[in-house]
């Protein structure tokens, strides 16, 4: 996780040193480097408020089975208003009160959600190159397997030595966190290559975001419509709705 916040901040440092050398929205009559700077401000200022609201979003997502991309857009579109404000008060050194009055700011929120909609794309693309094969390359043979050997062995998940049997695997923006007997792993993966990587597991994919192990599930409960299981690890889970006619064929209803 780390690793990513800092990926995230230097392409949010590169984004508004690029921004403001264009110097959109009429900030083009500042010096250069006057205005690459503001902008880099602004777009880390940014980033500290979309980072948990969107967090919250992929919460909610989860919890009520809302898109993916519907919770993009309703924490850009939520973030963008205290960002206003803070961008309208830097520029012109209004109060706070005269800020929300002030005819131009429902303009400047226009704005900064389409700066905030470029630096989200901007990020998808930057995560979306990156891959499982970045962070965790499927080993090469360094010499030919044995002839009793399979001719293509399925690649394994990227865990250490005595990491035990996974018992599920939870979907975190493009990384997978692998839970397992009281220790978890969290890797740059795609949900379903995760899932492609378990072999003969026998578990199901339960939810958009969540993948169970069969002999991982502690207790099944129905919520409403809907079901939460829990796993021997505490965890709980959420069955997606349209994943319940398959809970009851496989006989965990």
């Amino acid at each position: 996780m780390a690793k990513r916040l800092t990926i995230e901040i230097l392409v949010m440092v590169a984004l508004g040193l690029l921004v403001g050398l264009l110097g959109p929205f009429g900030t083009f009559g500042a010096p250069p480097a006057q205005r690459m700077l503001v902008w880099v401000i602004w777009l880390l200022a940014g980033y500290l408020l979309f980072r948990p609201t969107n967090v919250v979003a992929g919460w909610l997502c989860e919890a009520t089975g809302l898109p993916h991309f519907a919770g993009k857009l309703l924490a850009l579109v939520v973030a963008s208003v205290p960002l206003t404000l803070i961008v309208t008060m830097m520029v012109t050194h209004l109060s706070f009160a005269h800020v929300l009055r002030w005819r131009g700011f429902w303009t400047m929120y226009l704005y900064i959600v389409v700066i905030a909609v470029v630096a989200s794309a901007v990020m998808a693309a930057v995560f979306g190159r990156a891959g499982p094969s970045a962070a965790t390359p499927d080993p090469v043979p360094s010499s030919p397997a044995p002839a009793s050997a399979p001719a293509a062995a399925v690649p394994t998940l990227p865990l250490p030595p005595g990491f035990g049997p996974v018992l599920a695997l939870k979907g975190e923006d493009h990384y997978v966190r692998i839970i397992g007997e009281g220790r978890e792993e969290l890797v740059l993966m795609r949900m379903r290559d995760a899932i492609g990587r378990l072999g003969e597991r026998d578990g199901l994919r339960i939810h958009r975001s969540w993948w169970v192990a069969k002999d991982a599930i502690k207790a099944v409960r129905r919520d409403g419509r809907t079901a939460v299981i829990t796993l021997r690890s505490g965890h709980e889970a959420p069955v997606a709705r349209d994943m319940m006619p398959h809970l009851r064929a496989a006989g965990w209803l």
